[in-house]
């Protein structure tokens, strides 16, 4: 898929979550005062922080789509991991942080939990708008580890994407948020206590502290320069190796400079008797075919150097090695 393609679904995701969050704070902050339920408190807390979350992506996603200038002959992919780190601490602070607040404040001022009906009929429409948001983000999330061969799991690790990342975790956490309110709301009718309500507005808080912390790791490995999954070099090296006239890949390797935007540097060894003209075309080749399987792949660096030299028994290095051989072998005087 073209990296504009792509960029454009990171947007309609972006879009799509901002919309779902801004309607469900309205419903549950209304629902929350009327039936004064803890757990629709920290719930409406957390779609608050999930506003301010999606604003900054949304920032990112637009920012990162310039075009290369001057100043970023690489372009300005870096922009949305830089936003998307914003987001991930607006979750951690805003999200889990306020939802176990609520927690806390309930438990040691515990107040009762009443119009169960209401509760249930927003929770249940929040989980159908979740659960639509969500899917609208996991669809192309799905179709891209798919044609990466690699399994969900993995590529919610390799991603270069961050903000899809944060769409589909933060979604899943506000679906799988959903539940654990209804449970909470259903023991506090069966128990009459608020306990249970309480207990899952702190549930929903360290769910929200684990996605977070696994958002912050992701987004940090990003800025700082990560590389590409070791599988992934490694068919690269074997392309690159697979052209003719290439005697060896001596080193090879590539950085992540945006969304769906990487680097790849590398020194090949050539055969001796090409000609210069011959190992500029091989040069040309071999980057189209690396273009052709990896089209994230914005700019390639591919050097021409002289195989490595030989260790012979005359060298500087053999030498030393001799001499200390001897030297131990050496009686004293």
């Amino acid at each position: 898929m073209p990296k504009g393609t792509e960029d454009g679904s990171s947007k309609t995701e972006v879009v799509t979550s901002l919309v779902v969050n801004c309607m469900e704070v309205v419903g549950l902050g209304v629902a929350s005062a009327i039936t004064g339920s803890t757990a629709l408190r920290a719930q409406t807390a957390v779609n608050v922080a999930e506003v301010a979350v999606v604003v900054f992506l949304l920032v990112g996603v637009l920012s990162s789509a310039r075009e290369p200038d001057e100043r970023h002959p690489l372009g300005h992919g870096p922009e949305r991991f830089f936003w998307s780190l914003f987001a991930a601490l607006g979750l951690f602070f805003g999200g889990g942080g306020l939802a176990l607040d609520e927690a806390v404040r309930s438990l040691l001022h515990p107040a009762p939990v009443h119009s169960f009906l209401l509760a249930y009929a927003v929770l249940a429409a929040t989980a159908v708008l979740d659960s639509y948001s969500f899917v609208v983000g996991l669809r192309p999330f799905l179709e891209q580890a798919s044609r990466r061969n690699f399994t969900p799991r993995e590529y919610l690790h390799l991603s270069t994407d961050p903000a899809s990342v944060t769409v589909i975790v933060g979604g899943g956490c506000a679906v799988v948020g959903s539940f654990i309110a209804a449970a909470g709301l259903a023991g506090s009718q069966l128990s009459g206590s608020s306990t249970p309500d309480d207990i899952a507005s702190g549930v929903i808080g360290l769910m929200l502290f684990a996605a977070s912390a696994f958002l912050l790791q992701i987004n940090r490995d990003l800025i700082g320069g990560r590389s590409l999954a070791p599988s992934t070099l490694k068919e690269m090296r074997s392309v690159v190796a697979s052209q003719p006239g290439v005697v060896e890949v001596s080193d090879l390797f590539a950085i992540v400079v945006g969304p769906m935007s990487a680097v790849v540097d590398g020194n090949v060894i050539f055969q001796d008797d090409l000609t210069a003209a011959v190992v500029e075309q091989t040069i040309i080749h071999t980057n189209e075919e690396l273009r052709k399987r990896w089209p994230l792949i914005r700019h390639i660096y591919l050097t021409p150097v002289p195989p490595k030299p030989r260790v012979t028994s005359s060298s500087p290095s053999h030498k030393r090695s001799r001499f200390a051989a001897s030297a131990k072998r050496a009686k004293p005087l």
